[in-house]
């Protein structure tokens, strides 16, 4: 029923060297590379650093890929997509976000300081704790949403999606791929993440567009990020 670009488009970089040598890059080596980092970096700020420069290359070398292979950004799904289910989609993801706050307010409420400690255990080192990391955490914010629809839904979903002759299975794959790439922030994070980039592409997929999962990416991983360090500057002994 849906289709994601054109299948037809991809099949030159389904048959190109270039396509898979970056391919491998963004599913192997950037996670293991990203992982090794996360538990070397000495502060949030140098973690921010990090992944704004690698991600905002990966996403360089996405779109030269793209175009060595006759892809526009058109083709990665930079672009309105079909209107009517895009609006559909934009009320949903409304729906999602306050849902979301409410729910983490109510969990907040309930969670012990265990709980709460052990929530954090992993990703204690990545939140913004004070003034200086919270506006650096926008633009990691921004980094995250912008780029990574772009690398795990507009290029894998679709490259895979097209090389199978199923977007589903591209789905699939990318969503996995997606998890074990924030494998840094302990194994329970691998399969939440996963499914969160399963939902996110269903929308590129129903929208044909990854516009409305760019914007809600960005909320969720600021509203997250800033929620979750003033939780974590709370309990830091």
């Amino acid at each position: 029923m849906f289709t994601v670009g054109q299948p037809e488009v991809w099949q030159n970089a389904v048959h190109s060297g270039s396509a898979w040598i970056f391919t491998f890059v963004l599913a192997v080596v950037f996670p293991i590379l990203d992982y090794v980092l996360y538990n070397r970096l000495k502060s949030a700020l140098q973690i921010y650093a990090w992944n704004i420069l690698a991600i905002w290359s990966l996403t360089a070398g996405c779109v030269w890929t793209g175009r060595l292979n006759r892809l526009t950004i058109s083709d990665l799904g930079e672009q309105p997509g079909n209107v009517f289910r895009t609006l559909v989609v934009c009320g949903i993801i409304v729906a999602i976000i306050f849902l979301l706050i409410g729910a983490r307010k109510v969990q907040k409420k309930k969670a012990s300081p265990e709980q709460v400690d052990k929530a954090l255990e992993r990703v204690r080192r990545l939140l913004p704790k004070n003034s200086t990391e919270r506006k650096a955490w926008v633009l990691v914010s921004i980094t995250a949403g912008v780029c990574e629809e772009i690398l795990y839904r507009g290029w894998l979903l679709s490259l895979f999606g097209a090389a199978l002759g199923s977007v589903w299975l591209g789905l699939l794959i990318s969503s996995i791929l997606f998890g074990f790439a924030h494998s840094y922030q302990g194994r329970t994070a691998i399969f939440g993440t996963g499914v969160v980039g399963a939902i996110f592409g269903i929308i590129f997929i129903v929208s044909g567009s990854l516009i409305p999962g760019q914007l809600l990416h960005t909320a969720m991983d600021l509203n997250n990020g800033l929620a979750l360090g003033k939780v974590a500057k709370g309990t830091v002994a």
